[in-house]
């Protein structure tokens, strides 16, 4: 059995503050440790769950969050800055399932920590097909173009619900319950990692059985909201796949999914 996990870090035990997120602040390397142990219990878990190859992408700013000389050896890791249309390097369609660890609620979500959508200086929401979509379920139908279901996701509870919202049935675990963008309620991390593993070997059991690829059919249509106007001014329109609606929203178009987020995100 092939396992992905995509890695984020909002979502992980422990984690609430700006200063934990950003190379270079006061609690980054604090941050770090906390992400890289949970994503060994993860690995762990795969592991005793019968994995066979479980390749761990670090999906958080650069790519280059982990702590590389504490990692699970049973895993391979994804590092390191990627473009939109090759965001999961070494995914194929003989992976039976991905797990989404760490991730966050969409932007806009109220008492959510750091609630975004990709960005959380560049916009304030995006909609797909007249949809709110957030990471959760653009990561999800970016696995689903490969046949690949998400099984599993992990953060705090306004991102769980977003979870199952989205994608139907799949598997959850809140790490914390949120209060506000930078508060909640822990759990501390010892016990997060040990109610994780088990959360994660009862998702990734009989895979096939339970769970589907999430799919939407096109074509596609991105509503974007910019912050300010300035942001929505530095774009460029054709009209054909990109138009401007007002002083901060932008739309696009396009047949392929991974073309549209790649015009989108670029």
């Amino acid at each position: 059995m092939k396992v992905y996990v995509s890695v984020d870090m909002e979502g992980i035990s422990g984690i609430m503050l700006r200063e934990q997120l950003f190379r270079g602040e006061a609690l980054y390397e604090e941050a770090r440790r906390l992400l890289t142990l949970e994503v060994n219990a993860v690995t762990e878990a795969l592991v005793e769950a019968g994995a066979t190859q479980i390749i761990v992408k670090d999906a958080h700013g650069s790519g280059y969050n982990l702590l590389t000389e504490l990692l699970h050896p049973a895993a391979e890791y994804a590092m390191g800055a990627t473009r939109i249309e090759n965001r999961f390097p070494g995914l194929t369609s003989d992976f039976a399932a991905a797990l989404l660890i760490g991730y966050h609620a969409m932007g806009g979500t109220r008492e959510a920590v750091r609630d975004h959508t990709m960005s959380s200086s560049g916009w304030q929401s995006v909609q797909l097909n007249g949809k709110m979509i957030g990471e959760i379920g653009m990561d999800a139908l970016l696995f689903g173009l490969q046949g690949v279901p998400v099984c599993f996701v992990s953060g705090d509870d306004k991102t769980c619900k977003e979870a199952v919202e989205q994608l139907g049935h799949v598997s959850v675990y809140a790490t914390k319950t949120a209060t506000g963008r930078h508060s909640a309620l822990i759990k501390p991390p010892v016990r997060s990692h040990a109610e994780l593993k088990e959360a994660v070997k009862a998702a990734v059991k009989n895979v096939s059985a339970h769970y589907q690829p999430y799919a939407l059919p096109g074509p596609y249509e991105m509503t974007m909201r910019f912050l300010h106007t300035e942001q929505a001014d530095s774009r460029r329109y054709d009209n054909v796949h990109s138009e401007r609606i007002d002083g901060v929203t932008a739309r696009y178009r396009h047949e392929s999914l991974t073309d549209l987020l790649a015009m989108v995100f670029s």
